[in-house]
């Protein structure tokens, strides 16, 4: 480990473009993987999978299982995300971490962007398998709590584990991924979203995640730190 970090330090700019080359192979992938699953959702093909796993989660799951959910599953409504998106930025930027609160923004904010329009373009109605007792409005494709899940809870993760030493670094992350499945399980648990909503969240928000982590990289690869971008004339 320490002579990698010794080679990206020597060949900073090489490390860079390995990195962006591996950034736009995933979100090719993701993109692929998502264009799959809305097409098998929009044609029906998912539609046994995605009841059997709804049955079977509600056949499974234990009475005292509902508070729980319930609390877990509001922590990806907008009224909690937004202003603990506004705390976490502005705590970022009080620290000095501006471009990480730059970062927190536009991941979260792009991920909600994002989930409206494809809810929009998609127009599934929610599945009427399991009565919880629990309603859900708007459409159900992808799931908006998977995807700010991720845009947010996510890039939280990652921003914070990447300033932290082993083993701290993993621990965060892997709170940080539990919490997105729980947050995920609870829509399903509750009965409001099919699987295949909550994947399709998690593909959304994971591909416009490392959207935005190439923008940043490129922008270091054009403005390296100690440059100062130039004014384009007037």
């Amino acid at each position: 480990m320490e002579r990698l970090r010794r080679e990206v330090r020597r060949r900073p700019k090489s490390a860079l473009a390995l990195q962006l080359a591996l950034g736009l192979g995933l979100s090719s992938g993701l993109l692929l993987l998502f264009l799959e699953l809305s097409e098998e959702v929009v044609q029906g093909e998912s539609r046994r999978v995605d009841t059997a796993v709804l049955r079977g989660v509600a056949a499974v799951s234990p009475g005292w299982f509902d508070v729980p959910m319930r609390l877990i599953t509001a922590l990806g409504y907008y009224w909690f995300v937004i202003p603990a998106l506004v705390f976490s930025a502005y705590l970022f930027y009080r620290s000095g971490y501006r471009l990480s609160a730059a970062l927190l923004v536009a991941s979260t904010g792009g991920s909600i962007a994002l989930t409206t329009v494809l809810k929009i373009v998609f127009r599934r109605a929610r599945p009427e398998i399991i009565d919880s007792g629990y309603e859900a409005s708007f459409y159900s494709f992808p799931s908006g709590h998977a995807t700010v899940a991720v845009g947010f809870y996510g890039a939280l993760a990652l921003l914070i584990a990447l300033r932290l030493e082993s083993p701290w670094r993993w621990l965060v992350a892997a709170a940080g991924a539990i919490l997105i499945a729980l947050i995920g399980f609870s829509r399903l648990y509750l009965g409001v979203h099919y699987p295949t909503d909550v994947l399709a969240g998690y593909l959304a928000a994971s591909l416009w995640l490392v959207s935005v982590w190439l923008a940043w990289r490129l922008w270091r690869l054009a403005f390296p730190p100690g440059s100062r971008p130039r004014k384009p004339p007037v």
